[in-house]
Formats: C-alpha cells, sequence, structure tokens
C-alpha cells in the first residue's frame, strides 16, 4: 500500500497534501491537550507497533503482497487523532530511513494509511459496538471488522489515487506515471486486501483489543487516569483464556488464507495465491529459518532480563518482532503498484516517463530495509544474510520512531502551561 515515488504526478502527489496537512495541524492540537506521562510513551509504542507489522509481507490473491497497518487498533486506544501522528510517524521514518513509500508520495501514503484508515475502521468501530460493555466480547468482533474495513478503503483510495493517473497524465498513448487503469488497479487493490490483507488486520486487531480488555482495561477509557467510569465496571469480559482467543484466531487465520490462496492458485499448492512458490529456494528458507530461531533462542531471553523493568516486557516484545520481520521475506512477488522499473517495462513493455525520471529521486539509507554488513552484502549472499539486515533494520526503525514520538511529545507537553490533561480525551 506505500506507493513509490514514480507512480503518481508530483502535482497530484503534493495535491494529496490538502487534506494531509490540515489533518496533521488539528491532530497536532487535539492530541496536546491530552499528553501526559502516559500517552506519550503509548503513543510511541503503538507507532512503533505499526511499524513492525507494516514489514510483514504476506501473500495475497493475484500472486502480488501486502501487509496489515495497525491503525485502527491505536484510534480505538489513542482515538483517530493520536492514530494520525503515529502512523504519519512511521510512515515519514519509513520513507526517509528504509526507501518504503516514496518521498513526494509522503502526503498520499500519510492520507491513505494515516489519516483515512484510522478514521474509517474508527467509526466502523464505534457503530458496531454500539453502547455494549467496554469488557464485552462484542467489541472484540467490532474492533476486529472496523479494522477490516478500514484498512479496505485505504486499499480502495489507492487503488483510485493509481488508476486514475493514466486519464490524467498520458503522452502518446502511454500513461506517464502509473500504467495501471482503474479497471485494473481497483480489483486489484481490493482482491488483495479483502482476502489477505484485511483478514490479518482484523485479527491483529481484534487480538490486540482482547489482549488490552483483559490486561490493561483503563487504555479504553478515553485515557482518562483513573479508572472508575461505568465504562469499566459494567459488564464482563468472557471467562475465556486468552491463550485460547490467540491460538483459534491465528489457526482460523492461517486456515482462511490457506483456503483462500488455494482457491485463487487454481487449486494448486505450488500456485497459492496465484504467485509461483517454485521461485522460493526453500533451501534457503529453512536456513534463514534456523538462523532466525537460534538468534531469537538467544536475544529474546537476554533482552527480558537486561532491559528495565518498567520497558521490559514492551522491549521484549519489540525485540521478538524484529528478530521475527524476516518471515514476510519468504512471499515471493512484489506489491501491487510498487514494482521497479524492471517490473513494470517486463508487464508492459516500457517504462513510464514519470516512473523513470522519479523512481530514483532519493536513496534511501537503508533502501529495502536491507543493512549493508560487511561480508554479509551482496547481490549473490545468502537469503538469510538479508533477513539478518532486516532485523537490524527492524530495530533501527523501532528506536527511531520510538525516540521522534517522544521528542514530539516532549516538545508539545512543554508548551503546556501544566500537564493537566489526565481527565481529558483525544476522542474529543
Amino acid at each position: 500500500m506505500h506507493i513509490p515515488d514514480g507512480y503518481l504526478s508530483p502535482v497530484f502527489s503534493l495535491g494529496t497534501g490538502i487534506a494531509t496537512v490540515p489533518a496533521w495541524a488539528i491532530a497536532v492540537r487535539r492530541v496536546r491537550k491530552v499528553l501526559n506521562h502516559r500517552t506519550v510513551p503509548l503513543l510511541a509504542i503503538f507507532a512503533a507497533f505499526s511499524f513492525t507489522i507494516m514489514m510483514f509481507n504476506i501473500p495475497v490473491p493475484g500472486g502480488t503482497t501486502a501487509h496489515a497497518v495497525g491503525g485502527t487498533l491505536i484510534a480505538i486506544v489513542l482515538g483517530p487523532w493520536a492514530a494520525i501522528i503515529g502512523i504519519s510517524t512511521a510512515l515519514i521514518i519509513q520513507a526517509l530511513f528504509f526507501g518504503d513509500g516514496g518521498i513526494l508520495a509522503i502526503f498520499a501514503n500519510c492520507l491513505n494509511m494515516g489519516v483515512i484508515l484510522p478514521f474509517v475502521g474508527y467509526a466502523s468501530y464505534k457503530l458496531l459496538a454500539g453502547k455494549s460493555p467496554l469488557l464485552s466480547t462484542r467489541r472484540v468482533w467490532a474492533a476486529g471488522i472496523g479494522s477490516y474495513i478500514g484498512i479496505t478503503v485505504a486499499a480502495i483510495a489507492v487503488a483510485i489515487e493509481l488508476g486514475v493517473q493514466p486519464l490524467l497524465f498520458s503522452q502518446d498513448g502511454h500513461a506517464l506515471y502509473s500504467p495501471y487503469p482503474l479497471a485494473v488497479a481497483l480489483p486489484a487493490m481490493l482482491l488483495s486486501h479483502m482476502f489477505g490483507a484485511a483478514l490479518v488486520e482484523a485479527l491483529v486487531t481484534a487480538l490486540g483489543f482482547a489482549f488490552i480488555q483483559r490486561n490493561y482495561p483503563q487504555y479504553l477509557t478515553s485515557l482518562r487516569s483513573v479508572v472508575s467510569g461505568s465504562e469499566v465496571v459494567e459488564g464482563q469480559a468472557e471467562a475465556i483464556p486468552l491463550w485460547r482467543i490467540f491460538a483459534v484466531g491465528i489457526v482460523v487465520a492461517i486456515a482462511l488464507l490457506f483456503l483462500v490462496g488455494l482457491l485463487t492458485g487454481g487449486g494448486r499448492v505450488d500456485h497459492l495465491f496465484g504467485a509461483d512458490w517454485s521461485q522460493v529456494s526453500w533451501p534457503d528458507i529453512l536456513v534463514m529459518l534456523a538462523i532466525t530461531a537460534g538468534i531469537a533462542i538467544v536475544l529474546i531471553p537476554l533482552a527480558w532480563f537486561l532491559l528495565p523493568k518498567r520497558i521490559k516486557g514492551v522491549g521484549t516484545f519489540f525485540v521478538a518482532i524484529a528478530i521475527i520481520a524476516p518471515l514476510g521475506l519468504i512471499a515471493p512477488g512484489f506489491a501491487f503498484g510498487e514494482g521497479n522499473t524492471k517490473d513494470v517495462k517486463a508487464a508492459f513493455g516500457y517504462i513510464p516517463e514519470g516512473l523513470r525520471q522519479f523512481s530514483s529521486l532519493f536513496s534511501a539509507p537503508f533502501s529495502g530495509y536491507n543493512v549493508q554488513i560487511p561480508f554479509f552484502s551482496g547481490a549473490n549472499a545468502p537469503l538469510w544474510h538479508a533477513a539478518i539486515g532486516y532485523e537490524i533494520s527492524g530495530i533501527i526503525g523501532v528506536l527511531l520512531i520510538g525516540t521522534v514520538i517522544l521528542g514530539i511529545g516532549t516538545l508539545l507537553r512543554r508548551r503546556q502551561p501544566q500537564d493537566t490533561l489526565e481527565e481529558g480525551s483525544v476522542h474529543a
């Protein structure tokens, strides 16, 4: 869903700032009202969480890949305005440091994933949840379904942005930027998300909400400091062990994705989701998984014992996520609308002029989440070399996002006359 440079006209890309910049400005004003010692770290944690799950590419119908975002979960806990800041920060860092999404396309990407997704997801959640007790199972379903709707609507927005480019910017019958017409872009983005990424988004959101609901219900009370309102005490969560909810959810999601992959792959396991899995070097994958497991066995317990108590749980969680992030490298293909000039030429027989000019506009230091490690890099390096670079990139990204969000929070809080807003609501 990250649109690279060259797929949108610069005028169109910058034009989306007409909607994105005011949303940022309003978000800063709204979030500033509730900044305190609890909300700033929470925003940093959720922004880092969004960054890490966006690194996980999964195979989706059409032989391409996609990813979850986590925007609706952030909106439910912190409010949609805070979600704008958290996700936009993650997206900007992805573009600047990892080349995921274009520099000129920052406004468009933040509009799609940082504004449209959390607001639509949050509105859907509120509508479905109604006045049900905060600890009810209905809210878990509402969170999952709301997130499914949110990311699907965001995917439609991306499809429209890509699909109108050939209509608006063409020369001699050739598109100057994105070569995908609406008739191709809309079904491609819809199928890949409705039957792929949106299912993962729903699972992540529902399980995340269930975990917070069971362990930290105070974070679901509009961020009030005192957990004494009727929202928390009325209704009880069902006495189903959390591990069982997670296990069932993950098994169902995997089974559903496999079924979708089988159906869209013509019933052939080697063509799940329409991708050619024969291209995957399974011996390299096994070596990568073995090395990743070895790193996890060492680093995850080490993080648990060495990190300070106040961040022990969260810090260990992000170390674990960063370590297993290379699992996303297994999926063959690339995300729809994110192919390089070579991919586009192979598909259309030519390279659009805009893509030729702007695709190399900016070179990120860790492009493709690939930290260049001495003696471990190069075009012919084994997959596990790239996996280690991917893991290091994940850790770097989490640290960057945490630092930036904490810095933003500190600057905004300094402008406050006093740290009152324990009683405010970021949802307001």
